[in-house]
């Protein structure tokens, strides 16, 4: 009974494929019954853009943040899933990093020792574009696994911005002034945060809202992106 129990879902998964196949996120090839999401060819093209441990600090200086941390290069199999997610509208897809992400903080404990997990957020436009925050889904799982609160409403983004990616590195910093507000100054007062989101470049977006939380009396401010651009 125990070994029909076991293999019930197997069969269940092989089933419900015949009617609706499964593919490969990134090149498209039908899914094997052990493969989620990525086929395993895709899936080591994803591993080759994580960050080795020595890399994982960011090291560039922020006058807000205390320290950064990041995942993966933003390269290839990570920039074409997280294309995928932020406008194929593609949610689904950002569970393909949740290994990744509990192996990393496994690895990091003083992570843990953050108050509050806090997402970058979306304008009001391009939030209802998308219909989610990928960096609040991200948040989410951060917070789950280190069991920390999560306050995905503690910032709040008061204005819609040119794409950081079309701008110089003081052109962003300048695109960003006084964009983020916090709502709620008494969930975050003498608490220490961690912002998350979903790429690094400048450090342009992540020092404005740390800025914008220290000066409400925030205690601490470190941040963790998915992926970071490649160094300057």
């Amino acid at each position: 009974m125990d070994s029909l129990i076991r293999i019930f879902p197997w069969y269940g998964e092989a089933f419900l494929r015949l009617f609706f196949p499964s593919v490969c996120a990134l090149c498209g090839h039908l899914l094997e019954l052990d493969e989620k999401g990525l086929c395993s060819p895709c899936g080591r093209g994803l591993q080759k853009s994580r960050l080795p441990p020595s890399e994982e600090r960011i090291r560039i200086r922020l006058e807000s943040a205390s320290e950064g941390w990041a995942l993966f290069r933003y390269e290839d199999s990570v920039k074409d899933l997280l294309h995928q997610i932020k406008f194929a509208r593609r949610r689904d897809l950002i569970h393909l990093f949740d290994k990744d992400l509990a192996d990393f903080l496994k690895r990091r404990p003083p992570l843990a020792s953050y108050d509050l997990v806090i997402p970058i957020p979306l304008d009001r436009e391009r939030r209802m574009e998308r219909e989610f925050n990928q960096s609040g889904l991200l948040a989410k799982g951060i917070s789950q696994i280190l069991g920390i609160k999560l306050e995905p409403r503690a910032l709040a983004k008061t204005r819609s911005t040119a794409a950081q990616s079309l701008l110089g590195r003081e052109a962003r910093r300048v695109n960003l002034d006084g964009v983020f507000r916090v709502p709620y100054q008494k969930r975050v007062r003498n608490r220490s945060v961690l912002l998350v989101d979903d790429i690094f470049t400048t450090g342009a977006t992540i020092e404005e809202a740390a800025r914008t939380l220290t000066a409400c009396s925030v205690s601490r401010v470190g941040y963790l992106a998915l992926a970071r651009t490649p160094a300057p």
